[in-house]
């Protein structure tokens, strides 16, 4: 089995994941085609749908299943750790699809303005292939 765990930087601070720094605290990210069409044609058209709005003190205990917890006390104490997810891809179309639903890009750019919901992100990265 491939392993996919490109460099995710991530500007979603809402996100019950997001680390300073932009990073993605969780273990594994599922990035999807839009929900209503079912395809993406540009990066708005994509989501990542690991995103887990973080209201309260709950949002972030309720998160814990799918925390890197020893990447993210590392990268706390270790300057320059970067933390990197598992990434499967789900948009087929793009370029850095990979057979099984992997990422094949080296890194990955996730982002999204006053996010509320999952389908309010981006994958940056898409590139229709």
């Amino acid at each position: 089995m491939a392993n996919s765990n490109p460099i995710v930087k991530c500007s979603v601070d809402q996100c019950t994941h997001w680390m300073s720094g932009d990073q993605c605290m969780a273990a594994k990210i599922g990035i999807y085609n839009d929900e209503e069409t079912g395809q993406s044609e540009t990066s708005s058209d994509t989501q990542c749908k690991s995103f887990h709005a973080g209201k309260g003190v709950g949002d972030y205990v309720g998160a814990l299943h799918n925390a890197n917890i020893g990447g993210s006390i590392k990268a706390a104490f270790a300057d320059g750790t970067q933390i990197t997810p598992a990434v499967e891809c789900y948009v087929n179309n793009c370029k850095f699809w990979d057979q099984g639903n992997y990422c094949k890009a080296p890194s990955i750019e996730v982002n999204g303005m006053n996010v509320a919901k999952s389908s309010e992100t981006d994958c940056n990265t898409f590139e229709e292939g």
